[in-house]
């Protein structure tokens, strides 16, 4: 019995390793026929796609505006020169292969070490973000493969690696590539890189410049010298540290080379490639959107074969780069800066991007005032905050609504209307026309903020946690917003209540290698169409007989916002910011000026008018010749007559005086006159009524304020002017005395809001704010310490913010002074003055 057991598990063992030997035999070969199938299949495809190679080379992307015309090219900035690997200097081939590929000239095209690492890494991850490729697997995917990031592409780049590593010799793979590697600024290859970089042929290169060429392909945006300078120069000394680490330079060398600077912008860079500058932020955003929307990056544009179709409107950019060359569409510029300003229109149904300006001097990649900007919006802002969500979140208000208009304290807090001027009520059509902020202050304050905020996120504002305040109903955002957002924003006024996405691209299209991707825009319902009209109605009478008067367009229909915020640097006379933002029927456009940075020398008086004329000057022309539309209520709703304008009067004047920073200053106010007229303010004298100064000519709106050196009681004369310049009946004559002097300083009405005249002869306001508790942040916007928010329209909050009048407040418990805000919101303790004291806050500016 032993014996046969024996004999049994010999047979066992024998078969056992039979299978062994079998199973090994099968592994091996199926490795080697899986390596001969990998090679066929890599030179297959090699053989293939090369035909499709030299299609690409003949064929650049191509750019179309919205009718499908040609409006561009995107070429490679000139043939690209081949260059020899003889020709290239050793420390340049060394910086590539320290930083791409160490053992280059050790593997068979594929780095088995480097994968097993990019392969625990993508599992770690969840993607397949991680790169492992080697140079040669760099080249195969550059010249052979699609874009999709998926394991059969990998496998496929895998395949092309190994074939090309049997094809071509290790100094061809690595000619091929440097000849053919995306450097930026439509630069491809070592030769087109040297010479835009560094005006340079490969050869003269340094160590140094050698390094920062190195550095660029991993992400050429991020790491260009001229766009990036910061984190180029870390990306390049990296270069260098492996150089040294791998033993091709000296520590000596590494640490002289460290130490060269960065090119300079070369004339050619600055050009901007060829396009036109007018055009260029347009451009750039269409190459950002691609990579961001539809994974096409800028070195598979610059490599052709694409074709791009947006949303551009030629004429309406035409007619804003017009306007822009115009030095007298802008407010007066400081000595070493120009006031900067941006400007983005959009169709008003679908969102598509028509035209762009990214600043006044915009540079090709540079930093795009229209869409990257984040400044405050002012009163621009209160349709968004307030209005909007008043009318579609509670049927009690309605555009007749009466709001209070009284001069009041929400705890502490005391916004300020700009003409300096307050009744028992107004209405809601009235308080938007004129800009008035405590009737917006106190409906926010109604409506609670929650409700607001939840608003404003669905209209695609971007807000921080910092925005739970009172101030955002006058634009005092932490952050602030850009061109962007806001034209985007205000796309569900005349789009019954659907914000439409802003985009470029409508579709993109690679006929040679299979691809059509076409743009689905992002489209929400975000107020209802009859609160959509409701506040339009309101916008369209603010822009024909309010503050938006000067977007008035002769025979189309207008309405819109304008917006200012006050700034920290100078008197209160000083803005930090100017808005516009608006629609016709066709177009919405954002219009915004400002200094980028802020100095004594380098403040802007003038405030919203400017911006509401810039919106009249783009859009009058780029509509020029096109069909006139009316805006259209929705269904169920029509439209109501206009209030019928009063018969020609003359001009009824009235004269408050102020006391503003220790300065007295005269609110002149007056009604009667026509929409085009203009108008000479007098100053007369006490003892003399012959004795007139004039002190203005030609303001345009119907409030304007003196400022007065000294306690002098003056009257006032104002006399209006036709579209001709013919005079027409004075006003009645207004003036102050003693009586309102002491009326005023017994109220304690100093007027920390620093109400003053705008550009336009309107009366804006402060934000009481003592300039020193502000920091400039880094985008120069000025913000102050702590989240307060800056600017006219930009008032700090306090807590406990009470419903005024002994209402309720929105938490339903009394309103005793020391009952928390509505809706549980958190806010920090109201500043103190410089002097120890309790200090004003703000009270917004008109825009």
């Amino acid at each position: 019995m032993a014996t046969k057991a024996k004999q049994q598990g010999k047979k066992k063992k024998k078969k056992l390793l039979m299978f062994a030997v079998s199973f090994t035999v099968f592994l091996i070969l199926s490795v080697i026929g899986g390596y001969f199938a990998l090679l066929y299949a890599g030179e297959k495809m090699i053989d293939t796609q090369i035909q499709k190679l030299e299609a690409l080379k003949s064929e650049p992307t191509v750019i179309y505006d919205k009718d499908g015309t040609e409006i561009t090219k995107l070429l490679r900035e000139k043939n690209t020169k081949y260059v020899p690997l003889t020709e290239m200097p050793d420390h340049l081939i060394n910086a590539f292969i320290a930083t791409e590929d160490r053992r280059f000239f050790e593997h068979k095209g594929v780095d088995m070490f480097r994968i097993g690492g990019a392969i625990i890494n993508d599992i770690r991850k969840g993607s397949l973000a991680e790169g492992g490729s080697t140079i040669t697997q760099q080249l195969a995917r550059r010249v052979f493969l699609s874009l999709e990031q998926t394991f059969w592409r990998k496998t496929k780049e895998v395949c092309i690696a190994m074939a090309l590593e049997r094809r071509y010799s290790k100094d061809q793979i690595l000619e091929m590539y440097l000849n053919q590697i995306y450097f930026g600024e439509g630069a491809y290859g070592v030769g087109d890189a040297a010479e835009r970089y560094f005006g340079k042929k490969v050869s003269e290169l340094e160590l140094d410049e050698a390094a920062m060429l190195a550095a660029i392909p991993k992400a050429p945006s991020t790491y260009s010298p001229f766009n990036n300078p910061e984190k180029a120069k870390l990306r390049r000394d990296t270069v260098l540290r492996l150089m040294s680490e791998q033993g091709f330079i000296t520590q000596e060398q590494k640490v002289a080379a460290q130490a060269k600077p960065l090119p300079e912008e070369t004339e050619e860079a600055k050009a901007g490639g060829g396009l036109k500058k007018g055009y260029r932020a347009f451009y750039d955003y269409v190459i950002r959107e691609a990579e961001a929307k539809y994974g096409v990056t800028e070195e598979d544009l610059y490599r052709g074969g694409w074709k791009i179709y947006t949303t551009f409107n030629p004429k309406m950019q035409d007619a804003m780069v017009e306007a822009y060359e115009n030095p007298d569409n802008f407010p007066k510029s400081g000595p070493q800066r120009a006031v900067e300003s941006s400007m983005i229109v959009v169709d008003a149904k679908t969102g598509g991007i028509a035209a762009m300006m990214g600043g006044r001097d915009y540079k090709p990649k540079g930093f795009n005032l229209a869409t990257d900007m984040q400044r405050q919006p002012g009163s621009a802002f209160k349709p968004l905050a307030v209005y909007a969500p008043a009318i579609d979140s509670d049927s009690r208000w309605e555009p007749n609504s009466s709001l209070s208009n009284k001069r009041q304290s929400f705890n502490g807090y005391e916004p300020r209307n700009y003409n300096g001027r307050y009744s028992d009520s107004v209405s809601m059509t009235r308080a938007v026309i004129d800009s008035l902020n405590v009737p917006a202050v106190w409906l926010l304050n109604e409506i609670g903020i929650d409700t607001s905020l939840q608003y404003l996120k669905k209209f695609g504002i971007e807000l921080t946690p910092k925005d739970r305040n009172l101030a955002i109903a006058l634009g005092g955002l932490d952050k602030g917003t850009s061109p962007l957002k806001m034209a985007q924003a205000y796309t569900a006024f005349p789009n019954s209540g659907v914000v439409s996405e802003a985009h470029v691209i409508e579709k993109i299209v690679n006929e040679q290698g299979g691809v059509e991707k076409v743009y689905q825009p992002k489209q929400e319902q975000v107020i209802k169409p009859e609160t959509a009209w409701k506040v339009h109605t309101m916008l369209e009478r603010a822009v024909k007989e309010g503050t938006g008067r000067n977007a008035r367009i002769s025979g189309r229909h207008v309405a819109g916002k304008t917006g200012t915020t006050q700034s920290l640097i100078g008197d209160s006379s000083v803005n930090k910011d100017a808005w516009f933002v608006g629609y016709t029927p066709e177009y919405v456009g954002a219009v915004w000026m400002g200094f980028d940075h802020e100095d004594a020398q380098h403040l802007m008086r003038e405030g919203s008018s400017l911006t509401a004329k810039m919106f009249a000057t783009v859009l009058k022309k780029g509509l020029k010749g096109e069909p006139v539309r009316d805006f259209e209520p929705p269904a169920g709703m029509k439209r109501e007559e206009e209030p019928k304008k009063e018969e020609a009067a003359s001009l009824r004047l009235t004269a408050d005086l102020t006391l503003d920073n220790n300065s007295l200053k005269v609110v002149l106010s007056w009604s009667g006159g026509a929409d085009d007229y203009t108008y000479d303010v007098y100053r007369i004298s006490p003892d003399n009524p012959d004795d007139r100064q004039l002190i203005a000519a030609g303001v345009k709106d119907s409030v304007y304020v003196d400022t007065l050196d000294s306690p002098v009681m003056y009257k006032y004369v104002v006399v209006p002017r036709d579209a001709e310049g013919r005079e027409q009946e004075p006003s009645n004559i207004a003036e102050i005395n003693m009586q309102q002097l002491e009326k005023l300083l017994q109220e304690g009405d100093h007027h920390d809001d620093g109400s003053t005249q705008g550009d336009d002869g309107t009366v804006e306001g402060g934000n009481g704010q003592d300039p020193s508790t502000g920091t400039e942040g880094q985008d120069g916007t000025g913000q102050p310490a702590d989240g307060q928010s800056p600017g006219g329209e930009n008032p700090v909050i306090p807590p406990d913010i009470v419903p005024p009048n002994g209402q309720q407040p929105n938490n339903g418990q009394p309103a005793n002074g020391q009952q928390s805000p509505p809706n549980g919101i958190e806010l920090p303790p109201p500043p103190a003055d410089a002097g120890g004291g309790r200090q004003s806050p703000g009270n917004g500016r008109n825009g």
